[in-house]
Protein backbone atom coordinates (compact mmCIF):
# COMPACT_ATOMS: atom_id res chain seq x y z
CA UNK A 1 0.00 0.00 0.00
CA UNK A 2 1.31 3.54 -0.49
CA UNK A 3 1.94 6.11 2.21
CA UNK A 4 -0.76 8.83 2.48
CA UNK A 5 0.46 11.95 0.19
CA UNK A 6 1.96 14.52 3.16
CA UNK A 7 -0.27 17.68 3.38
CA UNK A 8 2.67 19.97 5.34
CA UNK A 9 2.54 23.49 5.81
CA UNK A 10 4.18 26.23 7.83
CA UNK A 11 1.87 28.01 10.00
CA UNK A 12 1.75 30.22 13.10
CA UNK A 13 -0.71 30.58 15.78
CA UNK A 14 -0.89 32.60 19.24
CA UNK A 15 1.54 31.53 22.44
CA UNK A 16 1.54 33.10 25.86
CA UNK A 17 4.45 34.74 24.67
CA UNK A 18 3.52 35.98 20.92
CA UNK A 19 3.28 33.59 17.99
CA UNK A 20 4.37 30.37 17.76
CA UNK A 21 5.73 28.46 14.77
CA UNK A 22 4.66 25.25 13.50
CA UNK A 23 4.49 22.69 10.66
CA UNK A 24 0.64 21.46 10.64
CA UNK A 25 -0.41 18.32 8.62
CA UNK A 26 -3.96 17.10 7.85
CA UNK A 27 -4.71 14.38 5.70
CA UNK A 28 -8.12 14.65 5.65
CA UNK A 29 -9.23 11.56 7.23
CA UNK A 30 -10.88 12.35 9.88
CA UNK A 31 -8.60 10.98 13.01
CA UNK A 32 -7.76 12.87 16.51
CA UNK A 33 -5.07 15.14 15.78
CA UNK A 34 -1.45 14.73 17.64
CA UNK A 35 0.30 17.35 18.91
CA UNK A 36 3.93 16.58 19.12
CA UNK A 37 6.66 18.01 21.54
CA UNK A 38 10.59 18.95 21.09
CA UNK A 39 13.32 18.32 23.15
CA UNK A 40 14.93 20.55 25.54
CA UNK A 41 15.39 24.49 23.89
CA UNK A 42 18.53 25.19 25.21
CA UNK A 43 20.37 22.25 24.16
CA UNK A 44 19.25 23.04 20.51
CA UNK A 45 15.91 21.04 20.39
CA UNK A 46 13.77 21.96 17.86
CA UNK A 47 10.39 20.70 15.86
CA UNK A 48 13.44 19.36 13.36
CA UNK A 49 14.52 16.74 15.74
CA UNK A 50 15.14 13.69 13.76
CA UNK A 51 13.10 11.80 16.42
CA UNK A 52 10.27 14.41 16.83
CA UNK A 53 10.57 14.39 12.70
CA UNK A 54 10.08 9.90 13.34
CA UNK A 55 6.75 10.64 15.43
CA UNK A 56 5.63 12.65 12.50
CA UNK A 57 6.22 10.54 9.91
CA UNK A 58 4.92 7.63 11.27
CA UNK A 59 1.45 9.16 12.48
CA UNK A 60 1.12 10.24 9.21
CA UNK A 61 1.77 7.60 7.36
CA UNK A 62 -1.46 6.13 10.07
CA UNK A 63 -3.50 9.26 8.74
CA UNK A 64 -3.27 11.83 11.96
CA UNK A 65 -3.32 15.41 11.56
CA UNK A 66 -0.40 16.76 13.68
CA UNK A 67 1.42 19.69 14.61
CA UNK A 68 4.77 19.98 15.06
CA UNK A 69 6.06 23.49 16.60
CA UNK A 70 8.92 25.32 18.00
CA UNK A 71 8.74 26.07 21.60
CA UNK A 72 9.24 30.12 22.96
CA UNK A 73 12.09 31.58 21.97
CA UNK A 74 13.20 28.50 19.03
CA UNK A 75 13.23 29.27 15.70
CA UNK A 76 10.65 32.09 14.51
CA UNK A 77 8.68 30.87 17.76
CA UNK A 78 8.33 34.27 20.00
CA UNK A 79 9.37 35.18 23.45
CA UNK A 80 12.00 32.99 25.64
CA UNK A 81 12.94 29.69 27.51
CA UNK A 82 10.84 29.88 30.82
CA UNK A 83 12.69 27.19 32.35
CA UNK A 84 10.10 24.36 31.55
CA UNK A 85 6.93 26.07 33.38
CA UNK A 86 6.23 28.48 30.67
CA UNK A 87 6.59 26.06 27.96
CA UNK A 88 3.38 23.51 29.49
CA UNK A 89 1.12 26.94 28.32
CA UNK A 90 3.02 26.48 24.90
CA UNK A 91 1.95 22.80 24.36
CA UNK A 92 -2.11 24.65 25.46
CA UNK A 93 -1.85 26.77 22.64
CA UNK A 94 -0.61 23.82 20.35
CA UNK A 95 -3.59 21.60 20.79
CA UNK A 96 -6.20 24.50 20.70
CA UNK A 97 -4.57 25.33 16.99
CA UNK A 98 -5.24 21.55 16.27
CA UNK A 99 -8.32 21.28 17.65
CA UNK A 100 -9.81 24.47 15.58
CA UNK A 101 -8.30 23.63 12.72
CA UNK A 102 -10.12 20.36 12.88
CA UNK A 103 -13.26 20.70 14.93
CA UNK A 104 -12.28 17.46 17.35
CA UNK A 105 -11.58 17.66 20.83
CA UNK A 106 -9.41 14.47 21.78
CA UNK A 107 -6.18 14.39 21.45
CA UNK A 108 -3.04 12.47 20.96
CA UNK A 109 -0.04 13.89 22.87
CA UNK A 110 3.76 12.46 21.91
CA UNK A 111 6.70 14.25 23.50
CA UNK A 112 10.59 13.56 23.57
CA UNK A 113 12.64 14.30 26.02
CA UNK A 114 12.13 17.53 27.97
CA UNK A 115 8.75 17.62 25.57
CA UNK A 116 7.99 14.24 27.27
CA UNK A 117 7.87 16.26 30.62
CA UNK A 118 6.03 19.26 29.14
CA UNK A 119 3.65 17.60 27.26
CA UNK A 120 2.51 14.90 30.13
CA UNK A 121 2.72 17.81 32.54
CA UNK A 122 -0.06 19.70 30.39
CA UNK A 123 -2.61 16.17 29.59
CA UNK A 124 -2.34 15.12 33.46
CA UNK A 125 -4.50 19.19 33.07
CA UNK A 126 -7.20 18.06 30.35
CA UNK A 127 -10.62 17.21 31.45
CA UNK A 128 -11.90 13.61 30.70
CA UNK A 129 -11.45 12.95 27.03
CA UNK A 130 -9.57 15.77 26.23
CA UNK A 131 -6.37 13.43 25.37
CA UNK A 132 -6.57 9.87 23.68
CA UNK A 133 -3.11 8.70 23.39
CA UNK A 134 -0.16 9.59 24.84
CA UNK A 135 3.71 8.52 23.53
CA UNK A 136 6.45 9.69 25.43
CA UNK A 137 10.58 9.18 24.15
CA UNK A 138 13.40 9.56 26.04
CA UNK A 139 11.52 10.29 29.43
CA UNK A 140 14.60 11.44 31.62
CA UNK A 141 13.77 9.46 34.67
CA UNK A 142 17.23 9.38 35.90
CA UNK A 143 19.34 12.71 35.03
CA UNK A 144 17.44 15.90 34.26
CA UNK A 145 19.40 18.55 32.75
CA UNK A 146 17.76 21.10 34.95
CA UNK A 147 16.57 18.95 37.95
CA UNK A 148 12.93 17.81 36.85
CA UNK A 149 11.64 14.65 37.73
CA UNK A 150 8.39 13.32 36.81
CA UNK A 151 6.41 13.47 40.08
CA UNK A 152 3.66 14.63 38.17
CA UNK A 153 2.69 11.14 36.85
CA UNK A 154 3.73 9.56 39.89
CA UNK A 155 0.96 11.82 41.82
CA UNK A 156 -1.43 11.20 38.95
CA UNK A 157 -4.91 9.47 40.53
CA UNK A 158 -5.82 8.15 36.60
CA UNK A 159 -4.02 8.83 33.60
CA UNK A 160 -6.07 10.63 31.19
CA UNK A 161 -4.94 7.90 28.27
CA UNK A 162 -2.99 5.09 27.56
CA UNK A 163 0.69 5.58 27.17
CA UNK A 164 3.82 4.36 25.12
CA UNK A 165 7.06 4.65 26.86
CA UNK A 166 9.63 4.40 24.24
CA UNK A 167 12.95 4.13 25.46
CA UNK A 168 16.66 3.56 23.87
CA UNK A 169 18.39 0.80 25.83
CA UNK A 170 21.68 2.95 26.23
CA UNK A 171 19.71 6.39 27.19
CA UNK A 172 22.14 8.14 29.58
CA UNK A 173 19.03 10.22 30.83
CA UNK A 174 16.86 7.32 31.63
CA UNK A 175 18.02 3.53 32.51
CA UNK A 176 15.53 0.57 30.84
CA UNK A 177 15.40 -0.30 34.33
CA UNK A 178 14.07 3.37 35.30
CA UNK A 179 11.39 3.11 32.71
CA UNK A 180 10.62 -0.01 33.18
CA UNK A 181 9.67 1.05 37.46
CA UNK A 182 8.06 4.07 36.08
CA UNK A 183 5.53 1.86 33.78
CA UNK A 184 5.14 -0.10 37.01
CA UNK A 185 4.20 2.61 39.35
CA UNK A 186 1.77 3.91 36.74
CA UNK A 187 0.35 0.63 35.79
CA UNK A 188 -2.61 0.76 38.70
CA UNK A 189 -3.71 4.36 37.14
CA UNK A 190 -4.04 2.98 33.36
CA UNK A 191 -2.51 1.21 30.37
CA UNK A 192 0.92 1.72 30.57
CA UNK A 193 3.73 -0.03 27.76
CA UNK A 194 6.78 0.45 27.06
CA UNK A 195 9.47 -0.93 24.26
CA UNK A 196 13.27 -0.82 24.70
CA UNK A 197 14.93 0.08 21.27
CA UNK A 198 18.18 -2.06 21.68
CA UNK A 199 21.26 -0.43 21.56
CA UNK A 200 19.56 2.99 21.12
CA UNK A 201 21.44 6.27 23.12
CA UNK A 202 18.90 9.27 24.10
CA UNK A 203 18.61 10.64 20.65
CA UNK A 204 18.22 6.96 18.97
CA UNK A 205 21.48 8.05 17.26
CA UNK A 206 21.32 5.38 14.27
CA UNK A 207 18.35 3.63 15.12
CA UNK A 208 15.55 5.58 13.43
CA UNK A 209 14.37 2.95 11.56
CA UNK A 210 13.76 0.80 14.54
CA UNK A 211 12.51 3.69 16.63
CA UNK A 212 9.67 3.92 14.24
CA UNK A 213 9.15 0.17 14.06
CA UNK A 214 8.59 0.28 17.77
CA UNK A 215 5.93 2.92 17.71
CA UNK A 216 4.32 1.09 15.25
CA UNK A 217 4.50 -1.79 17.39
CA UNK A 218 3.40 0.10 20.14
CA UNK A 219 0.37 2.06 18.63
CA UNK A 220 -0.69 -0.71 17.41
CA UNK A 221 -0.35 0.45 13.48
CA UNK A 222 2.44 -2.34 11.77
Amino acid sequence: MAAPTRILKPVHFEGPEGRLEGLWSDLGGGLSPAVICHPHPAHGGSMHSKVVHTVYRVLNHAGHPSIRFNFRGVGASQGSFSGWDGEVADVAAAAAFARAETGLTPIWLAGFSFGSWVGSKWALGEPPGGIERMILLGVPVDRNVDDRSFEHLDAAAKLPAPILIVQGEKDQYGSPASVLALRDRLAPRGTVEARIVEGADHFFTGKLHQLEAALKEGLGLS
